[in-house]
């Protein structure tokens, strides 16, 4: 009988810490509850090797960085910490040969994600999309992306859309001017929709 009455009661205090904005608790395997949205806003910083050159040639894009992130709406705030990496191979330069031309089919980013309070790891996801365009440094660009989160312990089944904006110069190099980039930084945002 007293597991009965106990079931209910446990069953209302989750939506209820994620109301007042507290912690969700942690379960057997030291992951938290997934938040319903979230929109997620940070640093990206990118390497190319070899370096992108105006020609394109096989070239490995690697990702990573860290994010800031709270809850959609910011009714009944729930804030987390993230960092991501990726990487993909494709054929590619500085230059993009037309203003549609994607990076690759789809590309996968792991990202883990830990408590605003305490830091402690809270759960992981698997992004795998399609970004819009390709990494180029003939001015400022805003790479778009898309997909569905296929894995991990947060925000599965979830759509998602992003974008990274990140300049024309690294290290001083123009692209353009005959100069090999090696790395780039920018900013990145993500947001998890809504199932």
């Amino acid at each position: 009988m007293r597991k009965r009455s106990f079931l209910p009661i446990t069953a209302g205090v989750l939506p209820l810490l994620l109301m007042l904005g507290l912690p969700a608790p942690a379960s057997a395997d030291g992951s938290a509850t997934s938040p319903v949205t979230g929109t997620c806003v940070g640093q990206i910083h990118y390497t190319f090797d070899p370096p992108l050159r105006a020609t394109a040639r096989p070239t490995t894009t690697s990702w990573s960085g860290d994010y800031s992130c709270s809850t959609l709406p910011l009714l009944n705030t729930r804030t987390w910490h993230g960092t991501f990496k990726g990487s993909v191979k494709s054929v590619t330069g500085c230059l993009q040969a037309s203003p549609g031309q994607v990076i690759a089919p789809s590309i996968t980013e792991t990202d883990h994600w830990s408590a605003s309070k305490g830091g402690y790891p809270a759960g992981k996801s698997t992004l795998t999309g399609t970004v819009s365009t390709l990494p180029r440094e003939d001015g400022t660009r805003v790479a778009e992306w898309t997909g569905t989160v296929t894995g991990g312990t947060w925000f599965v089944g979830h759509h998602f859309n992003g974008n990274n904006v990140y300049s024309s110069l690294a290290g001083g190099k123009l692209c353009l001017a005959g100069g090999e980039i090696d790395h780039n930084d920018g900013t990145a945002v993500v947001t998890f929709l809504p199932l």
